[in-house]
């Protein structure tokens, strides 16, 4: 039972998490090596005094068994004999002498158990509490290194919300410099035009007696470069607007072609249902009896006299059919 228990404690866990900051694995992988050494030495040596004890144990029983012996003969001895010449001095000599060893063996055969026993219990009391010590530490080493783990772990997560924070206040940073910069741009532009207009305006006035053409070549130049300083201005908020409704563009597409094809399907549900119902139509006179055929269908059947010898001519004309009704 105590192996097994020994054994659930050796090896001790070493599926220690990584992190950025903490004890060396080299040194930490050598530190748990050599206490699984140290234990498995201390168990050793736990499992050879509870070897020795239980032979001593053994060595004890032996004893006392073979002291009971010697006291069942000494009683034997004891008993009066049947005859007076039987019981000589030698005799009772031999039964002193017996029972005197009986009781040295006795002594120190208890003696000896008392003895190995206390040196025993003392080696196992000195074992389990160096056992118990050594657990200690290495629960307290562990509950050390968990704890800098999570210190490690709770350093690294503000760390990286810090960098969150910070990125997000440069990228707002940068969107105000960005709005920032446009306006500025297009006050400069606004600016300048005013001023070029102006200027373009003094001297239409000035040169009023130039020929048109030239003033709309100089107007149209004047245009298209105003239109490509614009187009310069506006082109970076183009893009972050283009960038920015792209996917809602997609996603739109998409849904309108699923739309558009849902709605295709059931125009062509719709047209076919128009033809079948044409179809039906043209089919309906197809179905009604021709006016013979509702004539010998409405004249009664009658049976042959003997007067007509069963001439069909004779027979009348049945009564007409009903049409059947047009839905």
């Amino acid at each position: 039972m105590a192996a097994e228990r020994d054994n659930g404690l050796v090896p001790l866990r070493r599926d220690f998490d990584q992190v950025w900051h903490g004890f060396d694995r080299n040194q930490v992988r050598q530190y748990v090596e050599h206490v699984e050494h140290h234990l498995r030495r201390l168990i050793s040596d736990r499992d050879a005094s509870m070897a020795q004890a239980n032979t001593l144990s053994r060595e004890l029983e032996n004893a006392r068994r073979e002291m009971a012996k010697l006291r069942e003969r000494v009683e034997e001895l004891k008993k009066p004999p049947e005859r007076p010449e039987d019981l000589d001095e030698r005799l009772q000599r031999t039964v002193e002498l017996a029972n005197a060893r009986a009781e040295e063996i006795v002594s120190s055969a208890q003696v000896a158990a008392e003895e190995h026993w206390a040196r025993t219990t003392k080696a196992a009391d000195t074992l389990r509490e160096r056992y118990t010590k050594l657990l200690r530490q290495v629960e307290a080493q562990a509950e050390a290194m968990e704890k800098e783990h999570q210190e490690a772990l709770e350093a690294t997560k503000a760390e990286v919300k810090q960098l969150t924070t910070e990125a997000a206040r440069r990228r707002a940073a940068l969107d105000a410099e960005a709005e920032g910069k446009r306006r500025r741009i297009e006050r400069d532009f606004d600016a300048k035009m005013a001023a070029e207009k102006a200027a373009l305006d003094k001297h239409v006035a000035d040169q009023k007696t130039a020929s048109k053409n030239q003033a709309e070549k100089r107007i149209a130049e004047a245009t298209a470069k105003a239109k490509r300083l614009v187009d310069e201005a506006t082109a970076e908020a183009r893009r972050l607007v283009d960038e920015a409704t792209a996917d809602a563009k997609r996603r739109t597409d998409e849904a309108n072609r699923v739309v558009d094809r849902l709605t295709k399907i059931r125009d062509e549900v719709a047209s076919r249902l128009r033809k079948a119902d044409e179809l039906l139509d043209r089919a309906e006179p197809a179905l009604r009896p021709l006016d013979d055929e509702a004539a010998e269908l409405a004249a009664p059947t009658l049976p042959p006299t003997s007067g007509n010898g069963g001439d069909p001519d004779s027979e009348k004309t049945q009564p007409a059919m009903p049409r059947p009704a047009h839905t």
